[in-house]
């Protein structure tokens, strides 16, 4: 076996998801620059995890928001998004293990979110995960609720009707897009519970707030955000 991931790396070694630079072995997805010039996202408002610029956040100022609070591990760089892109739309799902341990440092270090009673996953449309063969969220939240030992309830939520990709839609374009497009699970009782909603990436927050708002219906106590990257 070794003698084969030996040819193996020897004939197609491992390059580094944003420099392109071969890895060394201890090295995973990224070398160690690159990964030393990630550095966690704290100062931020403590509602919609902008980026704190000045004390009265813009961001909110011009959004209504419903959750309780938001957080992300990373700004949305260009090293972050080559590792998003890997983990959508090459398979590279074992990108979720590594995200997975970065999001427990950075919740053990920011403790941003009071008791967490379930962590779930923004949901994709069955069509949309038929294609694409897997939930992103769901395997990050997977690995989150492993290593923080939450409750994982990845079937809470459920995407009612397709919706096309957010990616290249404006604010209002994003927030008409999901609106009324979840529904709650019958068989689950959440009311007064606390829920951590977990997606890849943060932007304008349409489809997170969303789904706050049929959280909120079903009265539970509060709704938190947790994302990889938070995009401006």
């Amino acid at each position: 076996m070794k003698i084969l991931q030996t040819f193996v790396g020897l004939f197609f070694p491992k390059i580094c998801l944003s420099c392109d630079e071969r890895l060394l072995e201890n090295e995973q997805f990224l070398c160690l620059n690159c990964f030393n010039s990630l550095t966690f996202l704290e100062e931020i408002c403590p509602i919609c995890g902008a980026p704190k610029i000045e004390e009265k956040c813009k961001v909110c100022d011009t959004n209504e928001f419903l959750f309780d609070k938001a957080r992300s591990v990373f700004m949305f760089n260009i090293i972050v998004q080559k590792m998003v892109h890997e983990f959508k739309y090459n398979e590279m799902t074992r990108i979720a293990k590594f995200f997975g341990i970065l999001s427990r440092e950075y919740i053990e270090k920011f403790q941003p979110f009071d008791h967490i009673d379930y962590i779930v996953p923004v949901p994709l449309h069955k069509v949309k995960k038929r294609d694409r063969g897997f939930n992103q969220s769901e395997y990050i939240t997977r690995e989150i609720s492993k290593n923080m030992n939450w409750k994982h309830l990845p079937k809470l939520i459920k995407r009612k009707r397709f919706t096309e990709t957010q990616t290249k839609l404006n604010k209002e374009q994003r927030k008409k897009n999901v609106s009324f497009a979840f529904k709650i699970n019958p068989k689950y009782d959440i009311k007064g519970k606390n829920i951590l909603l977990v997606d890849d990436v943060f932007t304008t927050g349409s489809t997170v707030n969303s789904i706050t708002a049929v959280l909120k219906e079903k009265q539970v106590n509060k709704v938190y955000i947790f994302t990889i990257g938070r995009a401006l």
